[in-house]
Order: C-alpha cells, then sequence, then structure tokens
C-alpha cells in the first residue's frame, strides 16, 4: 500500500537536520533554497554556519505533472541504497549519502557547488555555456556508465537490491511506453516489443532517469560531472540508460538547429566512448535495439505523461515525425540510422 508522503516545509529543516543528527555542535542552518525543476519531491538546497551544504529531497505520492500520476514515495529510501552502491564505484560522478530517514521518506547528501548547473540548463542556454566542454561531459558519463553496467554484471551480489522493477514500470514503462501504446495502437507491435524487452531482461544495473536534467557539470574543466536521481534504478536491460540520454540530445538537436552539428557530436561521442567501455556482452544487448527504444524515448516525450516542456509546437511534430517513422519501419534500426544521419547533415 502506497502512504502518502507529506511535503517538506523549508521551516522544518533546521529542526530535521538537528534531529537526524547532520548538524554539529553549535552549528546552525544559515539559508535553505528550493530547487525548482523536479516532479518527484520537494528539494531544497541547505547551507549551515559553518559552510557545509547539504541537499535534502523528500520523495511525494503525487509527482508534479499535469496527468495523475502516482508512485511510492518510499521510493526515496531506494534511491539511498543506489547513491551509496554507486557512489563506491565512482565517487567523482556520484554524491556522497548523509541520511536516510524511512519514516519520512526523506535523503540528506552532499550538495554540488553553487555554481554548477545541470547539463540541460547549459545545453539550452548557450550564452552561458562558454567554456563548457560537451564531449568531454558525455565521454564523462558514457565511462561512469560503463564501469556501472560491468560492474555489476560481473558482481550479480551488487544487484540484489535493485532486482524489483516496479518504480521503473510506475516511472517510466506505464507513463512513457504504455501511454504512446494508447496514443498510437498502430506502433503497438514495436513499443510491445520494446516494452517486453524492459521488462524480461536483468543483465546489469540500470540509472532509468539517466538525463541532462540529472547531470550536474561545473561551469569549467578539470571536474568530473555529477549524476543524480537514482530513484527507478533497477536490475534491467542496459538499452534503456543508452536510449535515454540519446534521445534527450537528440530532442537538443532539433530545438536547436543552429548548434546541431554539436549536439549530434556530443551524443556520437558519448555512444563512441561508451561502446568501447563495456563488455561485449552489454555493448550488443545495449546497441541491437538502440534506434527502436530511443524511438519509443522520443515519441514518450511529445505523446506520454511527461512531454519535454522546452520544444515548440513544430519541434514536437518533427520529433514525433521521426519516432513515428522509426516505429513503423520494417527495419527500425535501419531507419533510426538514416534518420538520423541525414538529421546530421542539416
Amino acid at each position: 500500500m502506497i502512504v502518502e508522503s507529506r511535503p517538506l516545509e523549508a521551516e522544518e529543516i533546521p529542526r530535521f537536520l538537528d534531529a537526524r543528527s547532520l548538524l554539529r555542535a553549535g552549528e546552525s542552518v544559515a539559508h535553505v533554497q528550493l530547487l525548482e525543476g523536479g516532479v518527484s519531491g520537494t528539494v531544497y538546497r541547505v547551507a549551515t554556519s559553518e559552510g557545509r551544504e547539504f541537499v535534502v529531497k523528500r520523495a511525494l505520492e503525487q509527482l508534479n505533472v499535469a496527468d495523475d500520476w502516482h508512485a511510492d514515495p518510499a521510493r526515496a529510501i531506494h534511491e539511498a541504497h543506489a547513491i551509496q552502491a554507486l557512489h563506491a564505484l565512482t565517487p567523482q560522478n556520484v554524491p556522497e549519502l548523509f541520511d536516510a530517514d524511512v519514516e519520512t521518506n526523506t535523503i540528506t547528501m552532499e550538495a554540488a557547488p553553487a555554481d554548477w548547473l545541470t547539463w540541460k540548463h547549459r545545453l539550452l542556454a548557450p550564452d552561458t555555456s562558454l567554456g563548457i566542454d560537451h564531449v568531454a561531459i558525455a565521454r564523462s558519463l558514457a565511462t561512469a556508465l560503463a564501469v556501472w553496467q560491468r560492474t555489476t554484471l560481473h558482481h550479480p551480489a551488487l544487484q540484489v537490491p535493485f532486482a524489483d522493477k516496479s518504480l521503473f514500470e510506475a516511472l517510466r514503462v506505464d507513463p512513457f511506453h504504455r501511454a504512446i501504446r494508447r496514443v498510437h495502437p498502430n506502433l503497438a507491435a514495436a513499443i510491445d516489443e520494446s516494452i517486453d524487452e524492459l521488462e524480461q531482461v536483468a543483465l546489469t544495473l540500470v540509472h532509468g532517469d539517466f538525463s541532462p536534467k540529472n547531470v550536474l557539470v561545473p561551469p569549467a574543466a578539470g571536474q568530473e560531472p555529477w549524476v543524480i536521481d537514482f530513484e527507478v534504478v533497477h536490475v534491467g536491460h542496459p538499452v534503456f540508460d543508452v536510449a535515454f540520454l540519446s534521445s534527450h540530445l537528440i530532442m537538443k538537436s532539433i530545438h536547436l538547429p543552429a548548434r546541431r552539428r554539436e549536439i549530434d557530436g556530443t551524443r556520437a561521442a558519448f555512444l563512441t566512448r561508451y561502446e568501447a567501455d563495456v563488455d561485449g556482452v552489454l555493448r550488443t544487448a545495449a546497441t541491437a535495439s538502440l534506434g527502436r527504444h530511443t524511438a519509443c524515448l522520443l515519441l514518450a516525450r511529445v505523446d506520454g505523461k511527461s512531454p519535454a516542456s522546452y520544444l515548440t509546437a513544430d519541434e514536437r511534430d518533427t520529433v514525433r515525425s521521426l519516432a513515428i517513422d522509426v516505429l513503423a519501419s520494417a527495419d527500425p534500426e535501419g531507419a533510426f540510422a538514416q534518420l538520423t544521419g541525414s538529421t546530421e547533415q542539416e
């Protein structure tokens, strides 16, 4: 049974941190900032009188989207386990977890420096992106993803806490794949094939929300990007994370035609580094149906429960047309390569 979590209010933060023994003797909360952009809960950035900074995040049962979309708020504790596991594998790419409160579904973790922004922000706002090496970010993410997948493939004990796919079903498969299946019943065969692969394959750890909005990047070179938001981590099909990031970069390439070559090159760099860094079985699994899975996710971001807000009506039509052409093709992988390849030449 899902038990609804109450939203965390800013004025509760000092008392909460003190009760969880996260403040040192004599230390107090100096500043609390509500972070915008999340759909799954309330997130605050907290600064203390000693200059330390935390992120405090509470998961909610009703997600902040237009559609009726619910998920168990206990996913916060699931996220805490994932942060611990992946920080141990790639501490340079994952923040440190400080606390997980099972009573309120609230976690507290390390905060990135204040001048770090999401990669989504950097990609969509080129005037603030001077000095940002998007290809380097993509390669770093590909290497981190490969480490997670490769390590958990070869160490099954690491997979045990993440065997349950129910959150992935509630937050991805249902609002994405099943939603577009209802809108596009003529594409049911290709969508169902993708659903079956995602549900039936349990090969390695999958982040499940591997997108630019969940990547924090420094303002200049020299530090690795962080990956955040691990609520839907599960053991599943390695293609999902690769397709998810690919779909986001394709949408941004369509949205920013003047920077299309740069963004398409960034996507290519991500795929090349990923394929170089993973084991053969992962490489095969993640690339054999990458076009079809990417097309499903593209269609989900225009006709699913969580549409990409930055796309214009014309851009949504372009994304929709590309995805439909791939999913309706007798050769989705060939169609995807041809369509995205022609896009890169524009």
